[in-house]
């Protein structure tokens, strides 16, 4: 793989801000054009790089945009009980060669030890994509043995994401980050470390970085509005129905 592209996206990315930008089938942001808006949006507040779901969603953002992107494909349609179970996060080899070309410049995939649904292994998925596409792999854990594995198989960044969403390592969406893991995986990994999940305060941001994290991926705290107006009416009802005790 070319370690010189490498090695210049992690400087884009050191102590930045990177912003996942998606939204699910049905919801009324589903929609390139949508997320084209959101990214530039994002971009506009400061946001170093995006990361960004789907073929169609990447090469609109390509065309729209030269920052980093990291691409991700999802298996659609799992309950969030069969996302418990298995890999659905750029599942296959395949998906990662598609992500290239929408013009994707970094793989993120998931890095459990689930089985990964085309039989390989994560192993020869990370070396496949350094070999036949020359591009960097993000590595999504939930544990520090994930973690520690995906750097041995030679992932190029760690990161956070599936603490709290494997069968292991559930947590109730309303828990924050797992600083402890974080801050195990900086150091005693010899590879950036990026923080991605359950982040919805600025405060989480900035100490994941006083912490030694690399970078800190945000997502539905900024670009999910019906989760985020949802927040809002769920502590106003909370407030109504304590006052009326």
């Amino acid at each position: 793989m070319n370690n010189e592209k490498a090695n210049k996206i992690l400087k884009t990315f050191a102590n930045g801000l990177i912003v996942s930008c998606q939204a699910s089938t049905g919801e009324p942001l589903a929609h390139p054009d949508h997320i084209v808006a959101l990214c530039l949006t994002v971009l506009n507040g400061g946001a170093c790089a995006l990361r960004l779901e789907g073929v169609e969603n990447i090469r609109a953002v390509r065309a729209a945009t030269s920052v980093p992107i990291v691409g991700i494909t999802k298996i659609d349609g799992l309950s969030e009980a069969e996302r418990l179970e298995q890999v659905y996060i750029t599942a296959r080899f395949e998906d990662a060669r598609s992500l290239k070309e929408a013009g994707a410049d970094v793989v993120a995939m998931d890095a459990t030890a689930r089985p990964r649904p085309d039989g390989m292994s994560l192993e020869e998925t990370i070396l496949k994509i350094h070999q036949e596409l020359d591009m960097p792999v993000w590595a999504d854990t939930a544990t520090f043995e994930e973690a520690r594995a995906a750097s041995a198989y030679g992932a190029d960044i760690i990161s956070t994401t599936l603490f709290g969403y494997t069968r292991e390592t559930y947590r109730d969406h309303g828990q924050g980050p797992d600083f402890d893991f974080l801050s195990r995986c900086v150091k005693e990994l010899g590879v950036p470390v990026i923080l991605e999940g359950r982040v919805w305060h600025h405060e989480e941001a900035a100490r994941a970085l006083e912490l030694g994290a690399h970078a800190v991926v945000v997502g539905s705290a900024i670009t999910r509005p019906h989760l985020i107006t949802q927040g809002f009416v769920e502590a106003m009802q909370a407030q109504k129905s304590a006052s009326r005790e």
